[in-house]
């Protein structure tokens, strides 16, 4: 069987996925009552790839260097990730038992408090929030409070977090291996690949008739699954603006060193608020001088609205006669009936 340095190393890694899932259904048949054979089986199936996957750990830290792995180089990081951020959250519960939960160097030290999300964190997202802790490490009002007596058990785990972080960094520093130590270490891994690839075989086949007694055990116990093919670079990280970890770019004021101030006050002074402030980006490190606004220019006048025509004057009105108006008829009020009709009705 012909494999690639890769290959190999994706073969190492999924015995460990392999191993953990086997253990799984170990637990599974133990809780059964009798099957003595399909437990045996399955023990041995255990010990076939755990025999075989011991020199793993040690072999893949002195193979991370292969130019062939850069790819993988984040994994190889992701561990030492972890730890870092342990070491960061041991360093906030130092303080939260030396002071309280509610405590201004808290804040002024951690103003994301996202640990969860910085173990699945981006390289770039993980050194700019580095950055940002160190400033504001460096900060006058954080440095008075961490160099009280009260907080002298901090200090080491102060550097706990700066030896993780350095260890952590050490991973993505470029290697130039020669080739008389790269080639023994590239065969190697390819001959650790071959003996997982049988040996993950046999445990399947054992693990398969073990757990046939169980309804879809196998399906469902994932020991069926094989390598998947490499699809993307590295691990699938969040990005970065949902952490909520940017930090401001640092201005030349933030540079210099602060003066301590002479109080052993647990708040922070004005000088050391805006001076937080400004390691967070929540306000300039230096006030811009006002200037002044330019006058606008004058609107140009706005043209008078065009008079209405007047209209024409009216006609005087001509006196007119006034109609004549027509003769009544005479009344017929009061005519008795035997009265004889006038000519000019007859007519």
């Amino acid at each position: 069987m012909s494999l690639s340095t890769l290959e190999a190393y994706d073969l190492v890694r999924f015995a460990e996925a392999i191993d953990s899932r086997l253990a799984a259904a170990d637990e599974l048949l133990a809780g059964r009552p009798g099957l003595e054979r399909e437990k045996e089986w399955l023990s041995t199936a255990i010990q076939i790839v755990r025999s075989e996957r011991a020199p793993a750990p040690a072999l893949l830290e002195k193979v991370r260097d292969l130019p062939e792995l850069e790819e993988v180089r984040e994994e190889f990081a992701f561990n030492l990730q972890n730890l870092w951020v342990d070491s960061l959250e041991k360093l906030h519960a130092g303080i939260t038992f030396c002071a309280s939960s509610r405590s201004p160097v808290i804040e002024a030290l951690f103003p994301h408090l996202k640990f969860p999300q910085l173990r699945r964190a981006s390289r770039e997202a993980i050194q700019e929030f580095a950055a940002g802790y160190e400033r504001r490490l460096k900060s006058s009002y954080v440095s008075r409070i961490l160099a009280r007596d009260d907080f002298s058990f901090v200090r080491p785990v102060l550097d706990q977090v700066a030896t993780a972080y350095s260890t952590w960094q050490a991973c993505f520093a470029p290697v130039q291996l020669p080739h008389e130590q790269a080639a023994p270490l590239r065969a190697e891994l390819i001959a650790l690949g071959k003996k997982l690839d049988i040996a993950l075989r046999q445990a399947r086949c054992l693990a398969e008739a073990a757990l046939a007694p169980i309804p879809d055990a196998f399906e469902n116990s994932g020991l069926a699954a094989k390598p998947r093919k490499r699809a993307a670079r590295g691990l699938p990280f969040i990005d970065p603006a949902e952490m909520g970890v940017t930090e401001a770019s640092a201005s030349e004021s933030e540079a210099t060193e602060a003066v301590p101030l002479e109080t052993d006050s647990a708040e922070p002074s004005a000088a050391e608020l805006a001076e937080l402030a400004a390691l967070s980006g929540t306000a300039p490190s230096e006030p811009e001088p006002p200037v002044a606004p330019e006058a606008p220019p004058e609107p140009p006048p706005a043209p008078q609205a065009a008079s209405a025509p007047e209209p024409p004057p009216a006609p005087e009105p001509t006196s007119t006669p006034p109609a004549a108006e027509p003769a009544k008829a005479p009344s017929k009020r009061g005519r008795k009936k035997n009265d004889p009709k006038s000519t000019s009705e007859s007519a």
